[in-house]
């Protein structure tokens, strides 16, 4: 399982700061350094917020990015979080607990569901998954 705590272990450079984000952002990063995480965030929340910003720090992202380039890191970050082998091996759950027991959030989830490569929707078809909630594949 990814752990972007690791990451951080590994590079005292990079520094993470708790803070209360304006306008209700989870977090934020300079592109060089920094990472600001909102200080209401739950674990679960922190990790995944965590490791999307470590994306945007490993592109040197110091600012808002176009709705593409988002799109690109919340995909990567999903992937990272949500490992086709974690993905896999459940069968039929709702999309809220299986965010839980893959500890992402819904929203992580979502993408990564989204994001699944046409080798791995006809696996699970095959296998007879379903996920339930608002997910199309």
């Amino acid at each position: 399982m990814f752990d972007p705590w690791k990451i951080i272990g590994a590079n005292p450079w990079i520094e993470i700061h708790h803070v209360r984000m304006p306008d209700g952002k989870p977090g934020a990063t300079d592109g060089a350094r920094t990472i600001w995480l909102d200080d209401r965030l739950t674990a679960r929340e922190r990790r995944c917020v965590l490791t999307h910003e470590l994306i945007h720090l490993q592109y040197e992202h110091n600012a808002c990015q176009t709705p593409k380039i988002e799109r690109r890191v919340r995909t990567e970050t999903a992937h990272l979080l949500v490992p086709w082998p974690s993905l896999a091996m459940f069968e039929h759950a709702d999309l809220a607990t299986l965010a839980e027991e893959l500890n992402v959030t819904d929203l992580v989830l979502e993408d990564r569901l989204q994001s699944l490569r046409a080798l791995e929707v006809g696996l699970l078809r095959e296998r007879g998954v379903t996920i339930s909630g608002d997910v199309s594949w």
